[in-house]
């Protein structure tokens, strides 16, 4: 039995099919199970599930697009749409089409990863993997290694530091004293880009379920209420939900887009330095 509506968007060693909050209803649970000190949780399964999602839509789509047959369809042409918008609206803007086609496959795998894992919030007895901050954290690292191992690979390792060092001209030597000190704004500014991709993602996830989850947790207050009282709030909150849910869905969409875009946009921005 949960006994914080917190429980709902929060990773847990079992899949609860139903909430009961104090309400003597027996519904099955499944506990997931722990191989020595590895514990399977509700939020690795949903991520596999995601990618397995992704597989499953995207491997024969490929498969379409190599053999040179058209989308034909609303399914396929969604799919492929999304996928062609980030190319041409987002990596190649960012990054530059000269450099943007070796990396579009991984911005892709972050936004549908993400988007797949926003969109499993939105049915019961699920949950959003992206409302942990382990999970973004985790997405934030990946992406920060690509923006620098990227850059890395394309000007050297010299090149790489020496995009850290501005070229000032400044009278006594004062480059001196505000080379170092730009230098290391440039390197904790990174950090503080990796920190702002997980943070943003996992705080507007956990916000908007935890508010849904707290409207839906007036109905339980008013159990052992009145008629009068009981159904209005019933009513109520569950219209409120169905609207709010709506918004999340928006948000599910919105949240994958600005997680890609801006790994994009950091990505551009460390392999061309001088602009």
């Amino acid at each position: 039995m949960a006994a914080s509506p917190f429980d709902h968007v929060m990773d847990s060693r079992r899949i609860e099919f139903f909430e009961t909050f104090g309400w003597e209803i027996h519904l099955p649970r499944i506990h997931l199970p722990l191989y020595g000190d590895f514990q399977i949780t509700k939020f690795m399964i949903l991520e596999l599930i995601a990618a397995a999602l992704i597989v499953a839509i995207y491997v024969p789509l490929a498969r379409r697009a190599r053999s040179g047959e058209p989308p034909t369809g609303f399914f396929w042409n969604t799919f492929e749409s999304m996928l062609t918008f980030f190319r041409d609206r987002v990596a190649n803007p960012n990054i530059g089409e000269h450099d943007a086609d070796r990396f579009v496959p991984f911005i892709w795998t972050f936004f549908l990863f993400i988007l797949f894992c926003n969109l499993l919030g939105m049915i019961p007895y699920m949950g959003s993997p992206t409302a942990s901050i382990t999970v973004t954290g985790v997405l934030a690292i990946f992406a920060f290694l690509m923006i620098h191992v990227g850059a890395i690979a394309k000007m050297g390792v010299g090149g790489y530091l020496e995009s850290f060092v501005p070229h000032m001209e400044v009278p006594y030597h004062m480059d001196l004293l505000i080379v170092p000190m730009i230098v290391l704004i440039e390197v904790i500014g990174h950090f503080i880009k990796t920190f702002v991709l997980a943070v943003r993602l996992f705080a507007n996830m956990f916000a908007g379920h935890t508010v849904l989850a707290v409207i839906l947790l007036f109905i339980v207050m008013s159990k052992d209420t009145s008629f009068f009282l009981f159904w209005p709030v019933t009513l109520s909150s569950v219209l409120g939900v169905t609207a709010l849910s709506l918004l999340e869905l928006f948000v599910a969409f919105l949240q994958a887009y600005i997680f890609a875009f801006l790994a994009s946009l950091f990505l551009g921005m460390a392999l061309h330095p001088q602009h």
